[in-house]
């Protein structure tokens, strides 16, 4: 069994412990590309895929495709405040 979690490369908080204990966090650039991803891990024979709810909110496959596939579980977990659209601003700038 391959354990991995997807994150936004912006968001500086999901996942630090499983980075930390060397599990495989993997980053991306943009939220739109998460269906991308999860395919390119499913094809690498991931099993379990751990992904922050507001980036799950993106995957246009996760109710349709991903929901019955029997070689993959993804799990959504929540996410803290992070909000994707203002990922750019400085939080202090509002």
């Amino acid at each position: 069994m391959k354990i991995s979690f997807i994150k936004y490369d912006k968001d500086k908080e999901s996942y630090k412990i499983a980075k930390g204990l060397g599990m495989d966090v993997f980053e991306i650039d943009n939220p739109e590309k998460i269906d991308e991803k999860i395919d390119e891990l499913k094809a690498n024979n991931y099993t379990t895929i751990f992904i922050p709810n507001d980036l799950a909110s993106f995957s246009e496959k996760m109710q349709k495709r991903y929901k019955n596939d029997g070689r993959v579980s993804i799990i959504i977990t929540p996410t803290k405040m992070y909000n994707l659209e203002n990922s750019g601003k400085n939080d202090n700038n509002e």
